[in-house]
């Protein structure tokens, strides 16, 4: 009796990894709702910081406990069922993956930086929508991507 699989079987058990791998991604991911509440908050808070900065002067450091408890109580069993996300990845970070993630933080404060150094008018604005289209429009295919990569 032979344990080697005919090419039909390697060929049916490949697919079967496949489809369980992309079930796993899509119950691992975020809904897209998420990332477009995500990209229109970020919307709104840039404007708010350009017109009203009063209002995020008493509320800014509110708005970021809330925004990091929300961030917390995702990655807990209760947050996470509740936010239908039923399991959560445990995805270890390439070091190329690192080192971008290190550039792009680093170009987009230096750039917010440079452009209130040299008080380009509403760069919050500017900077709040860049990042909320950016969010809502390439969250999804970005969580997919890192969810379905092979290791």
């Amino acid at each position: 009796m032979s344990t080697t699989p005919t090419p039909e079987e390697a060929r049916e058990a490949l697919r079967d990894v496949d489809r369980r791998r992309g079930q796993t991604a899509a119950a691992a991911g975020r809904s897209r709702w998420t990332w477009l509440a995500a990209g229109v908050f970020a919307v709104a808070y840039g404007v708010l910081a350009d017109r009203y900065p009063d209002f995020l002067r008493t509320y800014g450091i509110t708005i970021v406990v809330f925004l990091l408890l929300l961030s917390m109580a995702g990655n807990t069993r209760w947050g996470a069922a509740l936010l239908r996300r039923p399991v959560r990845p445990r995805i270890a970070p390439s070091p190329a993956a690192l080192l971008w993630s290190a550039l792009v933080l680093a170009l987009l404060i230096g750039g917010t930086a440079l452009a209130t150094a040299l008080d380009v008018p509403h760069v919050w604005l500017w900077i709040g929508l860049f990042i909320g289209v950016l969010l809502a429009a390439a969250g999804p295919w970005w969580q997919h991507r890192v969810l379905t990569r092979v290791a």
